[in-house]
Formats: structure tokens, C-alpha cells, sequence
């Protein structure tokens, strides 16, 4: 597993991801830091907000194009099949690989952090909580790329996967609110709308609760919330990581 940590750390390097993304989250920094000050009142607390929710899009987002093109790529160049044939375990190998990529994005998201902390001025255990629920969330957009770059084994279907799949969760929270139960049980039929946004939400994550930007500038004043992200953290990474297992133990090479 050493090997497959090395190899994925490298890649990041080869491939050009840390420096790309620090380059992204600098001009968006930048960006941030200009639209902040435009603002009439509260500049510093707009400026947080730009910050936080552009950063963390871009880490999301160049997590998953990482993910599923480095899969693809190890299955065309029969690097899979190289590794496998070693003394390592099919699990062993879906685990180096998630811990590279989990790896990859810690390294990034350090200096990130630092960088908020010391440019907003934000809400030192605001700031606390909010990363470690970007890191809860970057450990699960980054599991479902790795699975569905395994199941469709296509690097563009499974960054088109991965796209809804985020875009979907970060919306979810606009979908439930969309929800309204029928008052008369024999109205039911005409609540499809509603069963689906239902069945929705109970399979996607609610992304919208995790990493709020708010909790910069005012801190924590609710932690029901933080309970739901700590519960689905529990529930949709090693859900799906037990899913690449049984589906890369399948595959026959």
C-alpha cells in the first residue's frame, strides 16, 4: 500500500493537480477579496463568505476530475491489472488508492485553511468545525468518484456521475424544502413530485449542510446540524467504499 500511496502522491505532482489548484484558489482568493470589498457594509464578513464557498467548489471539483481520470488512466495503461498480480489484496488496493487521494487533498487543504484563517479573520471554532466538515466532505465526493470511475469505467461518464452526484447533494436542501406532504392520503397520487424528492433525499447526502460559510463569521449557533453531518459521514463513506469492494471483486482481468 506504501507503493500505491507514493504513486498517487506523485501523480498529483506529474499531473500538475497541487499546483493547478493553488493557482485556481489563489485568483479566487483574489476574486473573493475584490467582490468583498465592493460590498457597502461588512466587507470582511462578505469576503469570508466568497472565500469559503468558492474554495471549497474548486477542491470538489478538482478532486473529482483527479479521481476519475487517474482510474481510468490505471485501467487503460493495465496498471490495475500490473498491481493486482503483486501479493496485495483487491480491498488493499481500493484502500491505497482512497488514502492517496484523501492524502492528495489534505495537502491542499492545509494551506487553504491556513490562508482563510489569516486573511478573513474568521471564527476560530467556526473555522474548526467548517474544516473538518469540508474534510467529511471531500472524503465523500472523492469515494464516489472512485466508485463510479470502477463501475462505468469510462473517465467521462464517471466525471459526469460524480458532477450530478455533487451538484445534486449541494442542492438537496433546496429539494426537501421543496417537499410538502398531502393533507388527504387520497391526494397521494398526485404527489409524485414529492414521493421523488423524498426517495432523493434519502439517497444523496445533504452536501448543503456541510461547510457552511456562515459559521466563519457567527460560529456554531446550531449543532443539530453537525450531528446529520457526523451521521452521514458515518453512513455514506464506508457505504460506499464496502460498494467498490464488492464491485472490484467482480471484475475479472
Amino acid at each position: 500500500m506504501k507503493s500505491i500511496l507514493k504513486y498517487i502522491l506523485l501523480t498529483g505532482i506529474r499531473d500538475r493537480l497541487y499546483a493547478g489548484l493553488f493557482i485556481t484558489l489563489i485568483a479566487s482568493f483574489s476574486l473573493s477579496i475584490f467582490l468583498g470589498s465592493t460590498a457597502l457594509t461588512e466587507q470582511q464578513q462578505m469576503t469570508s463568505a466568497y472565500i469559503a464557498g468558492s474554495s471549497r467548489a474548486i477542491l470538489a471539483i478538482g478532486m473529482i476530475l483527479f479521481v476519475c481520470l487517474n482510474i481510468n488512466r490505471a485501467f487503460e495503461n493495465k496498471e490495475v491489472e500490473f498491481i493486482i498480480s503483486k501479493a496485495i489484496s483487491r480491498e488493499q488496493f481500493i484502500l491505497g488508492y482512497l488514502f492517496g487521494f484523501f492524502i492528495a487533498a489534505f495537502l491542499i487543504f492545509i494551506p487553504l485553511v491556513t490562508a482563510i484563517f489569516f486573511i478573513t479573520n474568521a471564527n476560530k471554532i467556526g473555522l474548526l468545525v467548517w474544516s473538518g466538515s469540508l474534510l467529511s466532505e471531500l472524503m465523500i465526493v472523492i469515494s464516489f468518484s472512485l466508485l463510479s470511475s470502477l463501475i462505468l469505467k469510462n473517465s467521462f461518464s464517471a466525471i459526469m456521475a460524480s458532477f450530478g452526484f455533487y451538484i445534486i447533494s449541494r442542492l438537496m436542501g433546496v429539494f426537501v424544502l421543496a417537499i410538502n406532504l398531502p393533507q388527504d392520503l387520497t391526494q397521494a397520487k398526485n404527489h409524485f413530485l414529492d414521493t421523488s424528492l423524498k426517495f432523493l433525499s434519502a439517497l444523496f447526502p445533504r452536501l448543503d449542510l456541510f461547510g457552511q460559510s456562515s459559521w466563519l463569521t457567527y460560529g456554531i449557533n446550531d449543532s443539530s446540524n453537525l450531528k446529520i453531518i457526523l451521521l452521514q459521514s458515518i453512513i455514506y463513506i464506508p457505504l460506499m467504499i464496502f460498494m467498490a469492494f464488492h464491485d472490484f471483486k467482480k471484475k475479472q482481468f
